[in-house]
C-alpha cells in the first residue's frame, strides 16, 4: 500500500507511470478510459469535494453541459458496479459534489509527496523508487481540459522528482558517498536534461570519482541536448571545466570585455564607445580607493554584458586618474564618444555616490544620478548602486544616439543605425510606427546576417506582431520567430535579448515552461541585473502559478529601473502577478496604473478588466473592457482561454468567467 501510514483499504491505485488499479492485491478489472481518469482526478483531490460540474466539464466538456452531467452520473454508476470496494461510503456524492472518502484508496502518489518532504536519506531514496515515470504518462486524448490538468501535474510531479534528487545529491556529497552522489545526478539529468548546471554538477562528480570517460561523455550529452532544445552550445563555466579535466589551458578572459567567443561580429557603424573613469574622492574621511575601483569594475563588468554599447576595459582608465583632462581630449584618446564619471562623498553618517554621463563630442552631460548609502558601503550597496547606474544610464545613451540620427535620410544610416531605429519604433506599440520598423529590419538582416542582435531583434518584431494581435498568419509567424531566435542564439549564446525573449516566447506561445526557465536562468548567469530577464520571467512564473515568485521578480525589474521609458510592462507584469495570486485589488491597481501609460500592451486592458470585475468592481470593470475593445474589437473570450498561457486550465477558466463579467464579447 502506498498510503502515509498503514492502510486496510482494499483499493490501490500507481499513477506514476502509469494507471494501475489493484483490488485486494491483485489487478482491477478493466473500466472505461474515462473511469479512470475519474478517479485519478478524485485521488488528487485528497478527499476535497469538487463540484459535479466542474468534473463532469473536465472530462465531457465538448458535449454540452447537459450530456457531460449525464456522462458523469453514468460513470460513476459503472465504478460502483465494477469496483464493489468504492461503493458504499468510498465515492461520495453530496450538495452537488462529489469526493473519494479519506483513506478509500491508496495511491503511489500520495505516498511520493509524503516522502518528498522528508529530509531523510531513506524517505528520498523511497520517494524516487516510486517515480517510476510521468504521471499517467500512458494517458492521452481524454479531452482537451483533463489533458491540460494532468500535463499541469505531471511537470509539477517531475519537478519535485527533480528537487528530491537534487536534496539527495547534495547529501550525498556532504556525506562522501561519491556512487549515490553520482546516481541521484544520473536521475536528475535524466529529469531535467536542459538543466546545463546539472549536467556540469554530474561532470564535476564523474571526474572526482576517477571516471574521465564518463565525464567526457557527459559533456557531449550536454553539448547535444543543449542543440537540440535550446540551439545554445555550453557556457564558459562548463567548457572551463571540461578544459581542465582534459588538462588543456583554460583561456584567461577579462571579465569587463565578456567572451569573446560566443559574441557574434559588430555590425557596421557599430554601438558608440563608452569608458568608465576612475571615481573621484571628496570630503576628509575618502572612500578606500579599492572600494571605488572594484564600483568601476562592477559597472564596466555589467555595462559590458549590453549589445547597446561598446564599453573600454577598466584597465584602459586607470591611468587616466588624477591626469584633470578635459573630456574631449579624453574622448578622443580612447575613441570614445560617451564617458562616465563620478565621485564620492563621505560624510558623518552618509555617504554620497554621484555619477554622471557626458557626450565627449559636446562635453554636456547628458544624464546624471546622487546615491546616498548609509556610512558603510555594503556588498548589498554595491551590488544596488552597479545596478541601477546601469540599467538607468543604458537608456540614456539610446536616447542620445537617437537624437544624433533623428532627421536623417534611413538611406544614409549605417546597419547599428537602422538597428536602434527599428527598436524606437516598436516600443511605441503603434501599429504604423511598428510597420516602419520592419524594412529597417530586413535591411539589417540583408548586410548583418551573422549580427546575433539583428537575428534577435527581427524574432522579437515577429513576437510582437503575435502578441499584438496583427498577425494575420499566425502559425507562420511563430515559426519564424522560432528560425529567427535559434539563429540568433546560434551566432551570440549569450545575446540578453535573445535568451530573455526566446524564453518568453517559449512560454507564452507553447507553454514550454522548462525550456523558457533554462533561458532566463542563463540570461541571469550573463547579466544578474538584466532588467528584461526579471521583467519577462515574471510573466513566466505568473503562468506557471508561482504568484509569490512573479511579483518579487516584477518587483526586482522596477527597482533596477524605476523610471523606465517601458513602464506599462513593469505595471502590467505586476497586476498579472496579484491577479494570480487572487490579490483583484491590488491587481487592478497595477493594471490602471499601466492602462494610464502613454504606451500599452494588448493584454493589459483584460488583466485590468477581469482583477476589476473579480473585485466585484463592474462598473469600473465594463468601461475598461469598452475601451480595450474600442482599440481591439476582435478581442473575444473563447480564443483568449484557449490560446492563453496560464498551466492550469482551471485558472484560464476563470480568467475567462472574468473576462465574461467585465464584459468582455464570448
Amino acid at each position: 500500500m502506498f498510503g502515509n501510514h498503514p492502510s486496510s483499504s482494499a483499493l490501490s491505485l500507481s499513477l506514476l507511470g502509469g494507471f494501475a488499479l489493484r483490488v485486494a492485491g491483485a489487478d482491477g478489472p478493466a473500466i472505461p478510459r474515462k473511469g479512470r481518469a475519474l478517479l485519478a482526478y478524485l485521488v488528487m483531490q485528497d478527499g476535497k469535494p469538487v463540484p459535479r460540474d466542474t468534473v463532469a466539464e473536465l472530462l465531457w466538456r465538448r458535449s454540452g453541459m447537459d450530456q457531460a452531467r449525464h456522462s458523469l452520473r453514468q460513470m460513476m454508476l459503472v465504478l460502483r458496479r465494477d469496483i464493489p470496494a468504492i461503493g458504499g461510503p468510498a465515492l461520495i456524492s453530496d450538495d452537488g459534489s462529489i469526493r473519494l472518502a479519506a483513506g478509500a484508496i491508496d495511491s503511489d502518489m500520495q505516498r511520493f509527496r509524503f516522502l518528498a518532504v522528508s529530509d531523510a536519506k531513506a524517505d528520498m531514496i523511497e520517494a524516487l523508487d516510486l517515480f517510476q515515470g510521468p504521471f499517467l504518462a500512458d494517458f492521452k486524448d481524454v479531452s482537451l481540459e483533463f489533458d491540460r490538468w494532468a500535463r499541469k501535474v505531471r511537470d509539477d510531479t517531475t519537478a519535485i522528482a527533480v528537487a528530491v534528487c537534487e536534496q539527495l545529491a547534495a547529501l550525498c556529497a556532504r556525506t562522501n558517498v561519491p556512487n549515490e552522489e553520482i546516481a541521484a545526478l544520473e536521475r536528475m539529468v535524466r529529469l531535467a536534461p536542459v538543466r546545463e548546471d546539472v549536467h556540469r554538477r554530474l561532470i564535476a562528480a564523474y571526474d572526482r570519482a576517477g571516471r574521465r570517460g564518463d565525464a567526457l561523455g557527459q559533456y557531449e550529452s550536454c553539448v547535444e541536448h543543449l542543440r537540440k532544445a535550446l540551439n545554445l552550445g555550453p557556457s564558459a563555466e562548463t567548457e572551463a571545466l571540461i578544459a581542465a579535466i582534459k588538462g588543456e589551458p583554460v583561456p584567461v578572459q577579462n571579465p569587463a570585455e565578456g567572451d569573446r567567443r560566443r559574441l557574434s561580429p559588430t555590425p557596421s557603424g557599430g554601438p558608440p564607445r563608452l569608458a568608465v573613469l576612475p571615481f573621484d574622492h571628496f570630503g576628509e574621511a575618502a572612500l578606500p580607493r579599492h572600494v571605488s575601483d572594484g564600483l568601476v569594475a562592477d559597472i564596466v563588468c555589467q555595462l559590458a554584458g549590453l549589445r547597446e554599447l561598446h564599453v573600454i576595459s577598466h584597465g584602459s582608465t586607470l591611468s587616466l586618474r588624477e591626469r584633470n583632462l578635459d573630456v574631449r581630449e579624453v574622448g578622443r584618446m580612447l575613441g570614445a564618444r560617451y564617458l562616465i564619471r563620478g565621485g564620492a562623498r563621505r560624510g558623518e553618517q552618509a555617504l554620497r555616490l554621484n555619477t554622471e554621463l557626458v557626450d565627449t563630442e559636446t562635453g554636456d552631460v547628458i544624464w546624471a544620478r546622487a546615491t546616498e548609502t548609509g556610512g558603510t558601503l555594503s556588498f548589498a550597496d554595491q551590488d544596488r548602486i552597479v545596478a541601477q547606474v546601469v540599467n538607468t544610464l543604458a537608456p540614456r545613451v539610446v536616447e542620445a544616439e537617437l537624437r544624433r540620427i533623428r532627421g536623417k535620410r534611413p538611406e544614409s544610416l549605417n546597419v547599428y543605425d537602422k538597428a536602434l531605429l527599428a527598436r524606437e519604433h516598436m516600443l511605441a506599440l503603434n501599429r504604423e510606427s511598428f510597420q516602419a520598423a520592419k524594412p529597417l529590419l530586413d535591411d539589417v538582416l540583408a548586410v548583418e546576417p551573422s549580427w546575433g542582435e539583428g537575428q534577435a531583434l527581427a524574432a522579437d518584431w515577429y513576437g510582437l506582431v503575435v502578441a499584438q494581435g496583427w498577425s494575420v498568419h499566425r502559425a507562420r509567424d511563430i515559426e519564424i520567430i522560432e528560425r529567427l531566435a535559434r539563429k540568433a542564439l546560434s551566432l551570440d549564446g549569450d545575446n540578453i535579448r535573445a535568451l530573455v525573449f526566446y524564453g518568453h516566447r517559449k512560454s507564452l506561445l507553447h507553454r514550454d515552461f522548462p525550456a523558457a526557465l533554462e533561458l532566463f536562468r542563463r540570461a541571469l548567469d550573463v547579466a544578474p541585473s538584466s532588467v528584461p530577464a526579471w521583467l519577462w520571467s515574471s510573466y513566466t512564473f505568473s503562468y506557471l502559478g508561482d504568484a509569490a515568485e512573479a511579483v518579487k521578480r516584477a518587483e526586482r525589474a522596477l527597482a533596477l529601473s524605476p523610471v523606465d521609458r517601458e513602464a506599462h510592462r513593469f505595471l502590467g507584469a505586476l497586476c498579472i502577478a496579484h491577479y494570480t495570486a487572487g490579490d483583484y485589488d491590488t491587481a487592478a491597481h497595477w493594471g490602471l496604473r499601466a492602462l494610464a501609460e502613454p504606451s500599452v500592451g494588448r493584454t493589459t486592458g483584460g488583466w485590468t478588466a477581469a482583477a476589476l470585475a473579480a473585485a466585484d468592481r463592474i462598473d469600473e470593470a465594463h468601461a475598461v473592457a469598452e475601451r480595450t475593445m474600442a482599440r481591439w474589437p476582435e478581442r473575444r473570450v473563447s480564443a483568449i482561454v484557449a490560446n492563453h498561457p496560464y498551466q492550469d486550465p482551471e485558472r484560464r477558466r476563470i480568467y475567462g468567467l472574468h473576462l465574461l463579467n467585465a464584459g468582455f464579447p464570448a
